[in-house]
């Protein structure tokens, strides 16, 4: 586990780093697979983890003694298509004061990938909205084949609308980001620049093996 604070947001971050080099095949986005985890499954994850985060850490976790878990999660995707995180909200006294995300896959590893403390709100209808109507006008004689909250760029969410050209069936990618409505370059990520990277497509086949163990 390691620990970071982003932009002065409490943020946890859970999640084992994909350095791995060697990319492996990507599972196939439409299909759920042996390895995949039910909404029902993640939500007894957030659970589980969150009483005993508030019993064993009450420095970090004793604002959420009393809190509830919105068992209604956010479905978080990779660029790939690939369901990737199920966010769960933390509640108390009708306020969000939390986010636990649960990967939607055991290859990813341990159950808990992030953990938030006080998240900073965004309009998830607005920006699916603002990622079609870009599509749209980008693509005017093309067809909206979908669009999904995604993980971009770890930890950075936003909307991916998915186009397809009628009459050469090629496919493009709009992205924006969920907090600044900006599009963002469907190219890969650099130090300086923007960019879009596939957390599936950067796990090693080694990565995957152990895991699965976890």
């Amino acid at each position: 586990m390691r620990t970071r604070n982003d932009s002065g947001i409490g943020m946890l971050i859970l999640a084992i780093l994909l350095v791995g080099m060697v990319l492996v095949p990507t599972v196939n986005a439409q299909e759920e697979n042996s390895q995949s985890v039910t909404a029902e499954e993640a939500f007894k994850h957030a659970n589980t983890r969150m009483v005993r985060f508030i019993a064993t850490d009450t420095e970090k976790f004793g604002s959420w003694k009393g809190a509830s878990i919105d068992p209604k999660p956010l479905e978080l995707y990779d660029i790939n298509g690939q369901k990737l995180y199920y966010q769960f909200s933390v509640h108390e006294n009708n306020k969000t004061i939390g986010k636990i995300d649960v990967g939607a896959n055991k290859t990813l590893g341990q159950p808990i990938q992030v953990i938030e403390f006080n998240p900073i709100p965004f309009n998830m209808t607005e920006v699916m909205e603002k990622s079609i109507e870009t599509a749209k006008n980008k693509y005017p004689t093309g067809e909206i084949e979908s669009t999904k909250m995604v993980v971009y760029s770890y930890p950075k969410i936003g909307a991916m609308t998915v186009v397809k050209n009628k009459t050469t069936g090629d496919e493009y990618r709009i992205f924006i980001d969920a907090y600044t409505l900006n599009v963002v370059p469907d190219e890969p990520a650099t130090e300086t620049k923007p960019g879009v990277c596939s957390i599936y497509e950067q796990i090693t086949e080694n990565e995957i093996d152990k895991n699965l163990i976890e």
